[in-house]
């Protein structure tokens, strides 16, 4: 076929059986005598290749973009989006990033050819089928048509590099729309949420860093607010990594909280998994399981399928304590914290937060023993030898 190229060893059998499919090819277009008909034919051809994937099999659609910043034709923005189909049941293996430099929508183009492969070969990919929208980059891989830029020339020759470690490498040309997914990721990674019209310059102010940014990197919320996407993205890491969830909207005094599908459009990969994790945890802290209190256990459990213990020194209804299934221990599933035997539920949420320790527990079971008493200033337990009950704070 015409607009594709495979790499890799060929044997001298396979080269004849090629020969003979093109005269027989060249029989079928005689005996035809449409033009229609033959292409009809080719294009159903095209149309199944790539179909018929293995896991060692993928296609691969992948996008560079670059957006300029007004008035300044060095300075921009450059991403690139790769995603490979595997066969059915395979999760797919998508690449977002966010180039560190601006370039030409060209060069991204060839980075993310790049990356793409890289990272196929790390998954031990084999055979790929490749798909692009830019007709400079097909012929120039293609076809080995002259090449002037000398970074051109270094990514070409990378690329081929990384193509000859594979069993198959099939590059096809397609229409633009069908490469949105990779179109959608590059967007994502470089923070620009609807793609600019040809001629728009137009800028925004941001609430959060008051900087004017480009209008396809600004994101308008459901209540209206509006903010880039850089400070978006750095608002909803700070709110995940601090498990802060579900996310309000940044605008002092707003109480709209953010869906996930608003977050999805600015949010690159990696976060937004981090952000659905934290929203689904927060969904069972909400639920009547809870998370094993000693900390080299932490074992998600539900208290209704535990055992039930019997703690004999216990002061209240054993009903609250079970055993982990996992470290055995014993648990308070009405305080959520290792089992306290030596006081009871009540008394123990009556301690200040910073003497529910272990070892604050047990000085607190021995004062009660021993009838120390607590100075009411600098909480010092203070035990009476002799003299009055008058005590005077150190």
């Amino acid at each position: 076929m015409e607009d594709q190229i495979a790499f890799g060893e060929v044997p001298s059998v396979d080269l004849l059986r090629e020969i003979k499919l093109e005269e027989d090819e060249e029989e079928f277009r005689s005996c035809c005598g449409d033009d229609e008909v033959w292409k009809e034919h080719e294009e159903t051809e095209k149309e199944e290749l790539g179909e018929n994937l293995d896991e060692f099999s993928v296609n691969m659609f992948f996008k560079g973009i670059s957006i300029a910043e007004a008035g300044d034709s060095g300075s921009g923005f450059s991403g690139i989006g790769v995603v490979m189909e595997r066969t059915a049941n395979v999760p797919l293996i998508q690449v977002q990033k966010k180039l560190d430099f601006y370039v030409e929508e060209s060069v991204a183009d060839y980075l993310a050819l790049m990356d793409g492969l890289t990272e196929a070969l790390q998954h031990n990919i084999c055979r790929v089928y490749a798909f692009t929208d830019s007709d400079m980059l097909y012929d120039q891989i293609t076809h080995e048509e002259k090449v002037e830029i000398p970074l051109l020339i270094a990514l070409r020759q990378r690329i081929l590099e990384h193509a000859s470690n594979l069993e198959m490498f099939v590059l096809e040309v397609i229409p633009r729309f069908d490469l949105e997914r990779p179109l959608r990721l590059a967007q994502v990674a470089i923070g620009v949420v609807s793609f600019p019209a040809d001629g728009n310059k137009s800028r925004d102010n941001c609430s959060i860093c008051c900087e004017e940014k480009i209008s396809p990197m600004m994101i308008t919320m459901k209540c209206s607010h509006k903010f880039c996407s850089h400070c978006m993205r750095t608002y909803v890491d700070g709110k995940v990594r601090s498990s802060q969830v579900p996310i309000r909207c940044p605008q002092l005094g707003c109480k709209y909280y953010i869906s996930s599908t608003e977050c999805r459009s600015f949010l690159p990969l990696t976060l937004y998994q981090c952000l659905e994790k934290a929203l689904a945890e927060a969904d069972v802290l909400h639920s009547d399981r809870i998370y094993c209190p000693y900390p080299n256990c932490s074992v998600l459990l539900d208290p209704l399928e535990c055992p039930s213990a019997r703690a004999s020194s216990s002061i209240q209804s054993d009903n609250s304590c079970v055993e982990c299934p996992v470290c055995q221990r014993f648990i308070c599933v009405e305080c959520g914290v290792p089992w306290h035997s030596l006081m009871s539920c009540e008394e123990f949420q009556n301690l200040p937060l910073e003497e529910r320790d272990t070892a604050d527990i047990a000085l607190h079971c021995l004062a009660q023993n021993k009838r120390w008493r607590r100075c009411q200033q600098c909480r010092r337990m203070i035990e009476l030898m002799q003299g009055c009950y008058h005590m005077t704070c150190w």
